[in-house]
């Protein structure tokens, strides 16, 4: 080869080598590029799904994939869209793109045309067997989601056979299963065509209950059952029954199913194990509350009696403000769930703002309750040796019967059951007595309160309360304090100390009155996951007249939503008494 050819020849390969250079140099560039993914024409649900469906935006932000890797899922990306919309019955979508280069971004970007949707053309459901004259199943029917002429949504068509399949094993229907299931999309036609056979079978009964570890009668746990053998089967009956349990404190485990492998001519057995609590419960606690000072709480509980679930629960609470000790015998009615009877004794000592009151008292009492509603009717009899600052102890008796009704309604939190969110309670209570019936004077008194909860925003709420009483009585100063109205405290009015509210005597001393007026308005706000800032305005005072002067307070407070419920610490000072001090009052339990 003669010099001039390998001198061409040089010159060719520095060409080439210089252009590969350049070739490979622009290459390790775009790697070196971000690479941002995006698409156009869809949002809400449609765009939700494209993001769980496109895999390219596994990438995005992240270095640039080689350029022929980058081309494979583009082009790939494309069918993954196409994939994503038709669950919501896109059938005929069309989606392009393009790479777009600069110089630190790689931009891959999609144009997409969702297209027409595909309706629900035609539609059979069909039930066969038992479940078909089920009209629980009649009601299900008008709550499927699929409907002709409706969008063609794989999500709606999956719920319904879902809520078949969720009916059937709640109710008993164990060998049901779907003879078809079929969906046919003509595309042409922009139509689906859905066919489901459900076959129900027969509905099963409950059969034998197979219990183990009952340290109770057999009859008395049998008074917690709300079905009987023979009874067509649903689980609901059996939740019911391992709650019933559970909430009854006789047990400290409960497991609660059927025997379904052991179900034979339409019956299936139920296995109820349990496994027996502590006998004994024995508290002490010692706390703190603005109306009662310093406390002591002992407590002794025998959670049974008697195999026929008899309780005794008792209390010894010593404060500053008064001393405490009940003993309450309770007998469980037909319906333990519901239904129980009490016999209580009671002796209170109490010395506070120069009143002084010692306080005997035992009563039955038959309580019912009834979903939201309670009620509850007491007759109580009760001495009371009492005095208001220096002047000579009075005793007075008092046989007295009460009915009260409360109505409790609530949606709790769904992090913590003692949060509320929205709901309220109301309660009214009537007592009195007769100068005829062992009563030292007549009396009759009505007490009217009420709670509310109201969720105003995801950070707002709006709190309310108000408590009314009134009473009537031919000799009030035989009427002692436990009976009698006062307001002030952590749960009235604060801003004022625990029954400061009410008349006075020669001496000063609140003496307390016929008549009670309390209404409390407080808005709270989330600052943060477990805290809340509060303001909020109380009003009230008792008297013995209705036209009985009102105190008004404002405040402001701190709420640490805790595991047992709120904790609250407020601080509160009179409107209309400007010299009087503030006061702090600090409160924990739920909200109603």
């Amino acid at each position: 080869m003669t010099r001039s050819c390998w001198r061409i020849f040089f010159f060719i390969f520095c060409v080439c080598g210089l252009s590969l250079g350049t070739s490979f140099a622009q290459t390790i560039e775009r790697r070196a590029t971000t690479l941002q993914v995006e698409y156009s024409g869809v949002d809400g649900e449609l765009a939700k799904n494209v993001d769980s469906y496109l895999e390219l935006l596994d990438y995005n932000g992240k270095p640039t994939p080689a350029s022929f890797r980058l081309r494979f899922l583009a082009r790939r990306g494309e069918t993954s869209i196409k994939n994503a919309l038709k669950p919501f019955g896109y059938y005929h979508s069309e989606v392009s793109h393009e790479i777009i280069h600069s110089e630190n971004v790689t931009r891959v970007s999609y144009q997409i045309n969702p297209g027409p949707r595909t309706q629900i053309g035609t539609l059979n459901i069909t039930i066969q067997g038992s479940m078909q004259d089920d009209p629980v199943f009649q009601n299900l029917r008008k709550q499927f989601p699929l409907a002709t002429g409706q969008p063609f949504i794989h999500a709606d068509y999956e719920r319904t056979k879902n809520m078949l399949r969720n009916l059937a094993a709640e109710r008993g229907y164990y060998d049901a299963r779907f003879e078809r299931q079929n969906v046919r999309v003509e595309l042409t036609e922009q139509a689906a065509h859905i066919d489901l056979v459900y076959a129900s079978g027969e509905r099963y009964k409950f059969g034998d209950v197979e219990m183990c570890c009952n340290h109770l009668s057999d009859d008395f746990i049998a008074r917690y059952f709300q079905f009987s053998q023979g009874q067509p089967f649903h689980t609901r009956e059996l939740l019911d029954l391992q709650v019933a349990l559970a909430g009854s404190d006789y047990f400290e485990t409960v497991e609660v199913a059927p025997i379904w492998d052991q179900a034979s001519n339409a019956q299936v057995p139920v296995s109820v194990r349990l496994t027996p609590n502590k006998r004994d419960y024995y508290q002490v606690g010692p706390g703190y509350g603005t109306d009662t000072g310093a406390r002591l709480t002992l407590a002794f509980d025998r959670r049974w009696v008697n195999d026929r679930g008899h309780r005794l629960s008792s209390v010894l609470r010593l404060s500053q403000v008064q001393n405490t000790g009940f003993v309450d015998y309770i007998i469980p009615g037909k319906d333990p769930t519901r239904d129980q009877y009490s016999i209580t004794g009671e002796i209170m000592d109490r010395s506070y703002e120069s009143i002084e009151s010692t306080l005997y008292r035992t009563s039955v009492r038959d309580i019912r309750h009834y979903d939201e509603w309670q009620r509850t009717y007491e007759l109580a009899y009760q001495r009371e040796d009492f005095r208001f600052g220096a002047v000579d102890k009075t005793t007075s008796s008092f046989l007295i019967p009460s009915a009260e009704f409360s109505l409790v309604r609530s949606e709790m939190d769904a992090e913590n059951r003692n949060l509320v969110d929205n709901g309220f309670r109301v309660s009214a209570k009537l007592k009195g007595a007769s100068d005829t019936v062992l009563a030292d004077t007549s009396f009759i008194a009505l007490t009217l309160s009420g709670k509310a909860v109201y969720t105003l925003s995801p950070r707002w709420r709006f709190l309310a309360r108000s408590e009314i009483g009134a009473m009537t009585t031919s000799d009030f100063s035989q009427i002692p304090p436990s009976l009698r109205f006062f307001a002030g405290g952590d749960h009235s009015v604060r801003g004022y100390a625990y029954q400061q509210l009410g008349p006075e005597n020669s001496e000063g001393v609140v003496t307390g009155g016929r008549y009670l007026g309390v209404l409390s308005a407080e808005f709270d706000y989330l600052v943060a996951p477990k805290w809340r800032v509060a303001l909020f305005t109380d009003v009230g005072n008792s008297g013995m007249e209705w036209s009985m002067p009102w105190r008004q307070t404002l405040g402001a407070g701190v709420r640490w939503l805790s595991p047992i419920g709120p904790v609250r610490l407020d601080v509160a000072q009179a409107v209309d008494e400007p010299g009087r001090p503030w006061r702090i009052h600090l409160t924990i339990g739920p909200d109603l």
